[in-house]
């Protein structure tokens, strides 16, 4: 199928139907769009895997959909959407059924069957067994926690939908108690012992940042930039705490750092320090005002004979990173920020099902950082 044969997706109307019957209104849907279509015209059913959504307000609800059309769009799903804490209107929960299509030269492709499922109060407990019964079978399941809540807080809600799951994908920027979450997500992904695939939306937000430290940083290109390091400063924008704190996991754990003790400092800076080859390195994680949730600059310091040597990487604009400044003859380097939207970034790991152990690893450093932390 090329581009020319498709044109923009679109939805069919959600149906509100009671949960007996949402097999039946599925088939329903499906007849609704033959005879949309006329005789003659063929249907063909696109369905690579199950999506689990689980948002905890109708406000999350309205935002993930925007998202879920251009994820059908490149990885057709059956998607079960699950909003806690939500608006219902005579009963303690809401069954909608609806579908996105694509309209092409020979018919239609149904890209998504989806199920939003509307839940409060005591109700919210029954959303797992719901979604169980509505999962295409023999499919392999994804959970898309979309819950600003760290997922382990919510307790037997994730724990259960995620052992109907075989990939868990979450996002920890802008979570509630950061610090927290990164503990309690480390601990249950390194219990897990490998049984899913897990993976953090902001791990791929951090690529570009990854690429641009791994090359200029390289012993190719600067030779005692890693090995003689002397200490690390992250500055971060707002909400993006977690992030810093992965970026930073991530250079330890490639590193061979081992986390000694820390403090947090005025609420808004973390400080750090790793033992490196018998030395102390410090580090600190400092929150800025003003600014996006991402990192904003690295702050890199080595020594040598000749004294401390320093070298800045940041956040030049909204579609570049590069060296700010520097005091070695370190070469210029400027690396490309994708414009990934949020569709893109799920659809994406919806299709890489392999484990990434460096990401883990990254995520399990986290956790040892966090429990020297002293308040």
């Amino acid at each position: 199928m090329n581009e020319s044969e498709r044109t923009r997706i679109q939805s069919h109307p959600p149906h509100k139907v009671t949960i007996s019957r949402i097999r039946q209104e599925l088939g329903g849907l499906w007849e609704g769009f033959r005879q949309d279509l006329g005789d003659g015209q063929a249907i063909t059913r696109a369905c690579m895997s199950n999506l689990i959504v689980y948002c905890e307000n109708d406000e999350q609800c309205q935002e993930v959909e925007q998202a879920v059309a251009g994820i059908v769009l490149l990885h057709p799903a059956r998607v079960l959407l699950l909003v806690g804490s939500g608006k219902t209107t005579d009963q303690e929960i809401d069954v909608y059924v609806s579908g996105y299509y694509c309209a092409l030269s020979s018919g239609l492709q149904v890209c998504s069957e989806q199920i939003r499922v509307v839940a409060n109060g005591d109700s919210i407990r029954r959303l797992p067994s719901i979604t169980r019964a509505q999962r295409v079978g023999d499919l392999p399941t994804t959970l898309w926690w979309v819950s600003r809540q760290p997922p382990p807080f919510a307790g037997k809600l994730f724990f259960k939908l995620a052992d109907m799951s075989d990939q868990i994908i979450y996002d920890s920027t802008g979570w509630t108690n950061p610090s927290r979450g990164i503990q309690a997500m480390s601990r249950w992904v390194a219990a897990q012992r490998g049984e899913y695939v897990i993976f953090n939306l902001a791990w791929r937000r951090l690529k570009p940042w990854r690429s641009l430290l791994s090359q200029v940083l390289d012993p190719v290109v600067q030779a005692d930039g890693l090995e003689r390091v002397s200490r690390v400063n992250i500055e971060h924008g707002p909400h993006a705490l977690s992030m810093a704190s992965l970026l930073l996991g991530w250079l330890a754990s490639r590193l061979g750092w081992q986390p000694m003790d820390g403090t947090v400092s005025q609420g808004k800076e973390i400080l750090l320090n790793f033992s490196f080859s018998g030395r102390q390195i410090p580090t600190a994680v400092k929150r800025m005002d003003k600014g996006k949730p991402v990192p904003h600059k690295v702050h890199w310091y080595w020594r040598d004979n000749t004294g401390e040597h320093r070298v800045v990487f940041s956040l030049l604009d909204d579609e570049r990173l590069g060296i700010l400044e520097k005091s070695s003859d370190l070469p210029v380097r400027v690396i490309a920020i994708p414009k990934l939207d949020l569709s893109e970034l799920v659809s994406a790991q919806m299709a890489h099902r392999t484990r990434d152990k460096v990401f883990e690893e990254a995520v399990e450093m986290g956790n040892v950082m966090t429990s020297v932390l002293s308040t």
